[in-house]
């Protein structure tokens, strides 16, 4: 059986607090992601470390978040929305799900397209690529020591058919053009995401300004009886 949220038009306070820390990681995420293949050395450690262990967060509490909206009737839409502005709410939203679900796990599956650490898949990379000038990703991918980490607190649990792939040197080829290919996706999903965002935030503008619905206070800022602009 559902709750329903807080009374009015404001979403609950956990609801609230999920949104906004979801928010706030995504957008710290998308612009370490944007620059940090750019960076060399500890700080693109640190930034691909950050990047890893903020997206599984996005990931957990994306899951948490829909748990609670599954068990929580949220607040209807404003009466003055149209039906297509309705729809199309509800479809950014659902596009926006998908993103936090989909951007989580091509990341891991990017992670996990790797040879297992120590095993001969690994070590012939190693021998193979070792030397080449500036360096190479795909040894330094091959010659990690320890497992990757989130927060520095859990093992990353690693997507093990797509890691074991690259077990034997003959496996080598077929994971790394799999490697490849989720890192296209993942980049056409980083751009897709800003553009979702970006949608979803001159929306709630679009009507918390220009229509004087107090859109905002529906996630926690402002109040919820906010009256129209006179005309």
């Amino acid at each position: 059986m559902k709750r329903t949220e807080n009374k009015g038009n404001r979403y609950s306070r956990v609801a609230i607090i999920l949104h906004w820390v979801i928010a706030a990681l995504i957008f710290a995420n998308l612009v370490v992601g944007f620059y940090m293949e750019g960076l060399t050395g500890s700080l693109r450690s640190s930034a691909i470390a950050f990047h890893l262990s903020s997206g599984m967060t996005v990931l957990a509490l994306t899951i948490v978040r829909v748990l609670w909206r599954l068990t929580h009737t949220p607040p209807p839409h404003s009466a003055s929305m149209k039906p297509w502005e309705q729809h199309a709410a509800t479809l950014a939203h659902f596009a926006l799900y998908m993103a936090m679900v989909l951007m989580p796990l091509t990341g891991l599956s990017i992670i996990s397209a790797n040879p297992p650490i120590g095993s001969a898949g690994a070590a012939s990379v190693v021998a193979k690529r070792a030397g080449l000038p500036g360096g190479d990703a795909e040894v330094r991918r091959a010659s990690r020591t320890g497992p990757r980490m989130i927060w520095g607190i859990i093992v990353l649990p690693e997507i093990g058919i797509l890691q074991h792939l690259g077990a034997t040197p003959e496996g080598i080829p077929l994971q790394k053009a799999m490697h490849d290919e989720f890192i296209k996706w993942h980049a056409m999903g980083a751009f897709l995401t800003t553009a979702l965002l970006l949608l979803h935030i001159l929306g709630a503008l679009k009507h918390q300004y220009l229509d004087g619905d107090a859109e905002l206070a529906r996630m926690g800022i402002g109040n919820t009886k906010r009256q129209k602009h006179e005309s």
